[in-house]
């Protein structure tokens, strides 16, 4: 029993049955680790109880007609709602009020915007002139020149339309001579015509359409398609609203040269730390590469014959919020061969679509379709105002080598141990320090003479000494030292010593000097007030020794640091805006964005200079 399980046979093994541990794992992760958190209820305000404010530069009471008259910079509030113009009649009475000139109707989240405009403050019905009206927990823009609110949640607009892009050019809109819409139901539209931009697209004289933001669970719009390789083609789409914080798709593409594949997605959010996303796809493909010319048109030129008919996908990327402020990110990608990503490269489970979205959602997508091998990842971490804490297990799945059970002798860091400090100050003194640290574990399933397993440790600190050269230039000296060791078995060097443990001693040294020039423009904008324009010339000099290196393993680029002897020029750019406003407090307060950064950047050799090089100088980079 014990001479079976030997390290080969027990990883060839768990091979096979990848895919089941990855699944297992994923579900277990999500349903048993995250929380789901409760949300709060909102509580709704009587209309009849609430108090009303004038404030403008004028304001008269009109006996006879029983109103409020403010002129100039008017502003009504009340409870939730807000009202500003240039000119407002009011009736405390009725609470009915008309207002003329840049009127502007904040109503909790939704706002209207208008020229003018009667309305009743308390039930929020009237009508609106030359007005665009903003539904936000729809995320619906309604214009118009003659809009009515008939009801808390009906409209109806002559020449109005409906969209739920912002701007003068939405990406698409539905408009009308007559329209009418019940929020979180239909509108209708006479004479409507759908645009796409600013070109009409299609023109309908009557037109009924869902006026939704809230999830729903049905069917989706069907995808209907042709193609030499797949035939006929119908992909259908049914959507599970499971709670407020969770919901689910299921897709059936039936193709009819190749079966019919079935694909779920499963995503759920249940605070800003955690969140996450899973999908799977599986395909009994009628069509497997057997050599023949019969199937050449399914199978791909590059990659290997695919023999197997059992196709899938599972991919997976979720952000877990954990104790003590630490957080965990994983990522799983897995695939069944190395054509299926090409051949699923569209459509709504496709490769493009689905890369896309994680990018979108969790800012990270996938490797490229076309890879032969998948990273998947484990990440735990946690950050402090000066240092970083980072565990990596990282699995980059060798396609081609699991599917023909071949030698994979693909480079695996089970796990990375990493802890870095930032530049911070030495106590009172004027050194400044970093420090990279880590530790990392290599595997290979397969090992060679030159390729074998091992740990490496490598700490690097650095220090510095900012000074200061009369009141313009800044000069900075610094000097490190890496250490790194190795534990490796069954590694013979060139000159054929088999020592276990190995190590390296670097240092290097360097300096810096440059200034800072900057300017000042002011703006007149709704944008921005001011402009930063930065300047930074600079010159730096680094040098490393050449030692010799052959002796020791080789996993990665940390494992062979190259000599350095060079002096850099570089002219750096920065371009800095504020913009000052003040809160509902009364405070100012300013916002700065960097929007700009250009630099510049040349290297000069010394040692190739030294050998005649006749090339000493590096191209000039660009850096944006």
């Amino acid at each position: 029993m014990c001479n079976f399980f030997t390290g080969k046979n027990m990883f060839s093994l768990l091979r096979q049955k990848y895919l089941l541990l990855c699944v297992v794992f994923a579900f277990f992760y999500v349903f048993f680790i995250t929380e789901k958190f409760a949300n709060a209820s909102d509580l709704s305000e009587d209309p009849e109880e609430i108090p009303w404010h004038i404030s403008a530069l004028a304001v008269t009471f009109d006996n006879k007609r029983n109103l409020y008259i403010a002129e100039e910079d008017v502003v009504i509030t009340g409870g939730k709602t807000r009202l500003e113009a240039d000119y407002v009649e009011f009736s405390n009475k009725t609470k009915d009020a008309f207002a003329q000139g840049n009127v502007l109707l904040i109503s909790g989240e939704d706002s209207i915007s208008c020229n003018a405009m009667k309305i009743n403050l308390n039930t929020k019905i009237g009508t609106i002139n030359k007005g665009i009206i903003f539904i936000q927990k729809n995320n619906f823009y309604i214009h118009g020149e003659n809009i009515r609110k008939t009801g808390k949640f009906t409209y109806n607009a002559d020449r109005g339309s409906i969209t739920s892009c912002a701007g003068d050019s939405p990406d698409w809109k539905i408009t009308g001579k007559k329209v009418n819409v019940t929020v979180e139901g239909y509108g209708t539209a006479r004479d409507a015509v759908f645009w796409v931009k600013k070109v009409p697209a299609v023109y309908t004289p009557f037109l009924i359409f869902p006026v939704k933001k809230k999830r729903q669970t049905g069917f989706l719009m069907p995808r209907i398609s042709k193609s030499d390789r797949r035939g006929y083609e119908y992909e259908q789409p049914f959507f599970w609203a499971i709670s407020e914080n969770s919901d689910a798709t299921f897709y059936s593409h039936y193709m009819s040269e190749r079966g019919i594949k079935f694909g779920s997605e499963y995503r759920y959010i249940f605070d800003n730390k955690t969140k996450g996303s899973m999908a799977f796809d599986y395909l009994q493909d009628q069509k497997p590469d057997d050599g023949t010319t019969e199937t050449d048109d399914y199978s791909f030129d590059t990659t290997p014959q695919r023999t197997n008919d059992d196709r899938f996908w599972f991919r997976m990327k979720n952000n877990q919020g954990l104790p003590n402020g630490f957080t965990a990110k994983i990522d799983i990608d897995v695939v069944s061969d190395a054509d299926y990503l090409q051949e699923f490269k569209k459509g709504y489970t496709g490769f493009t679509n689905t890369d896309v979205y994680f990018e979108d959602e969790f800012g990270r997508g996938f490797d490229e379709y076309s890879d032969t091998i998948r990273k998947n990842s484990l990440n735990i971490n946690k950050t402090w105002a000066a240092y970083a804490f980072n565990v990596d297990t990282l699995w980059y799945d060798n396609v081609n080598a699991r599917q023909q059970d071949t030698e994979n002798t693909t480079l695996q860091t089970l796990p990375s141990i990493q802890f870095d400090a930032s530049r911070q100050q030495i106590g009172v003194s004027n050194f400044y320090y970093t420090i990279d640290s880590e530790y990392r574990s290599f595997y290979r399933e397969d090992t060679t003479t030159t390729l074998v397993n091992g740990q490496r440790a490598d700490f690097y600190p650095k220090i510095y000494l900012p000074l200061k050269l009369g009141k313009i230039f800044n000069f900075e000296p610094s000097a490190g030292v890496r250490e790194t060791i190795w534990y490796t078995k069954d590694f013979t060097d060139i000159n054929g010593n088999s020592e276990n443990v190995r190590t390296r001693h670097i240092a290097n040294v360097g300096a810096s000097l440059s200034t800072k020039l900057n300017r000042i423009f002011d703006f007149e904008s709704s944008y921005i007030d001011k402009l930063k324009h930065e300047i930074i010339p600079e010159l730096t000099y680094g040098f490393t020794p050449e030692i010799n290196q052959d002796d020791l393993p080789s996993f990665d680029s940390l494992d062979r640091v190259a000599r350095n002897n060079t002096i850099t020029w570089s002219l750096t750019n920065n371009f800095i805006t504020k913009k000052s406003s003040v809160d509902t407090e009364g405070r100012e307060k300013s916002d700065y964005r960097d929007i700009a950064y250009v630099k510049l950047s040349q290297s000069y050799d010394i040692n190739k200079a030294r050998e005649d090089d006749p090339e000493p100088f590096s191209d000039i980079t660009l850096d944006t």
